[in-house]
């Protein structure tokens, strides 16, 4: 560390130059301690939001399809269709395929199950 020799007559700029520095530590400090919302409010679709939603976005008809069948989440308030965008997150997070060594896992658990009731 560099020692710089301040002088009586600089002191009242160095002490300007410290508090603004200091007001920025203190905003940076302010903005990291804050607790961060990683939840987003949650969000309505109707069905031209969640096809530009989707990341296939489906042709309407595939959408109108997937509710008849009960494919996919939804609501429906007299005639209008809706859909939560944390209902559909999580439906979107079920078609995940599982890996090769998922399975297995899941295998020997099963089989960890069986043995300790027999």
């Amino acid at each position: 560390m560099t020692e710089n020799k301040i002088s009586f007559d600089a002191m009242p700029e160095m002490l300007a130059t410290i508090a603004k520095r200091l007001e920025v530590i203190e905003t940076k400090v302010d903005h990291l301690s804050q607790p961060q919302s990683h939840e987003e409010k949650d969000v309505w679709f109707n069905v031209h939001g969640l096809r530009d939603y989707l990341p296939s976005h489906p042709a309407e008809q595939t959408i109108y399809g997937w509710t008849s069948s009960h494919f996919i989440p939804f609501h429906k308030q007299c005639k209008s269709i809706s859909f939560l965008k944390s209902e559909i997150d999580e439906w979107l997070c079920q078609g995940k395929k599982k890996s090769l060594l998922d399975l297995q896992h899941e295998a020997e658990e099963f089989v960890n199950r069986k043995h300790k009731r027999v």
